[in-house]
């Protein structure tokens, strides 16, 4: 599941884009110039002589380390050829696929390297047809705060020595759905009294069955009104060695404004956005028996590792696809996904996401949310 899960991500964008059409780059509203990628064992690359040209920073090529760096607008950026990882700062990421080495120099895999560049610097990125916009975003990682004081929290990677379950049952793959909050934890609650507990556990029910019908084997986290620590959510998606973890929530604001679908992942969040939808649903903690912390200052622990999460690219494209897929077939605006901290995605080792369907604090969408046929759309458009 997760090497077919790689390959419809890269086919997607290849989709998006289109074959070797031009690409405009477009950073902070300013066009930045014009790629034409290459299609290389049928996926989309650009040449650094490309990169360097909408980025207008210098480059230098080590002919006996066999590497090239480049900055892009005041980023320094190292290649190897056949090597599928970039160093950007200091810090090595992984751009999906390997940089390749032809007559026009390297070639550097066309949606891996914006990805990668987005989450190692303040950009915010969002690809359309024919372009990639880039925007500055005020608070960079370098602005947020502490450590982890939480070492406990690391875990070391279970050995997959086994197929999970739904591999020996001949399923596509097996996928664990968690509906957000339950029992004592309500989650956010709506102008009207709705509750996102309830709303996030119809949609999972409806998700489960629209996966099965596909040949996916699904568990749910919780199948009623329960509830269930945070980590233990994560915990029951390692021990199943799932192949992707999809935690349904609903956002909520004290204004009433707000509005739309957006996905997250696990990453250090860049906006203050993003932080405070982490922390909304990161108030279960704060109802377990034996909890962890105290209060939610003590999750400021965005360590480094999660910024190495193996997963970390694939999870992002999965929130941006879901994201997009909602938006279409509900409506919805999509708001862009983001990376933030989030807890019950912390420690999995599968693609993770976490959907925030709507907001419950708009009256308009909150009544969105609890119509049947709308939380099947959701359910549809997810799978």
């Amino acid at each position: 599941m997760r090497k077919l899960f790689i390959t419809f991500s890269v086919l997607f964008f290849g989709v998006l884009f289109g074959q070797n059409n031009s690409i405009v780059v477009m950073r902070d509203g300013k066009n930045v110039g014009i790629l034409t990628p290459d299609t290389i064992d049928g996926y989309l690359y650009i040449s650094t002589d490309q990169l360097v040209t909408i980025g207008g920073g210098p480059r230098y090529f080590a002919k006996k380390k066999f590497k090239e760096s480049m900055r892009l607008w005041g980023t320094r950026v190292v290649f190897s050829p056949e090597n599928p990882f970039a160093v950007v700062d200091g810090t090595p990421y992984n751009l999906g696929l390997p940089v390749r080495l032809d007559k026009d120099g390297l070639m550097i895999p066309l949606t891996g390297f914006f990805e990668t560049f987005a989450l190692a610097t303040n950009y915010r990125m969002i690809f359309h047809s024919d372009t990639i916009e880039l925007t500055s975003i005020e608070q960079s990682r370098s602005e947020i705060s502490g450590t982890t004081e939480i070492e406990s929290l690391s875990q070391t990677p279970p050995k997959n020595e086994n197929e999970n379950s739904a591999r020996k049952k001949g399923k596509k793959g097996l996928i664990v759905i968690d509906p957000g909050h339950g029992g004592k934890d309500p989650g956010a609650i709506g102008p009207s009294g709705i509750r996102e507990k309830d709303i996030t556990l119809a949609i999972a029910k409806d998700l489960k069955s629209e996966l099965e019908s596909r040949n996916y084997e699904v568990v749910l986290t919780r199948d009623s009104d329960v509830f269930i620590p945070l980590s233990d959510r994560s915990k029951l998606a390692n021990k199943l060695k799932a192949d992707l973890f999809i935690s349904i929530h609903c956002n909520a604001s004290k204004k009433s404004g707000p509005h739309g679908t957006q996905g997250f992942y696990l990453s250090p969040a860049k906006t203050n956005e993003a932080r405070a939808a982490a922390a909304l649903e990161n108030k279960s903690l704060l109802m377990e028996d034996d909890p962890i912390i105290d209060n939610l200052d003590e999750l400021q622990y965005i360590m480094a590792d999660m910024v190495q999460s193996t997963y970390q690219r694939e999870s992002s494209i999965l929130s941006y696809i879901i994201e997009q897929n909602i938006s279409k077939e509900t409506n919805l605006e999509a708001r862009g996904p983001q990376g933030a901290g989030f807890y019950v995605l912390y420690g999995t080792y599968m693609p993770a996401v976490l959907i925030e369907t709507a907001f419950i604090s708009n009256k308009k969408e909150e009544k969105f949310l609890t119509l049947p046929k709308n939380q099947r759309k959701i359910a549809e458009a997810i799978a």
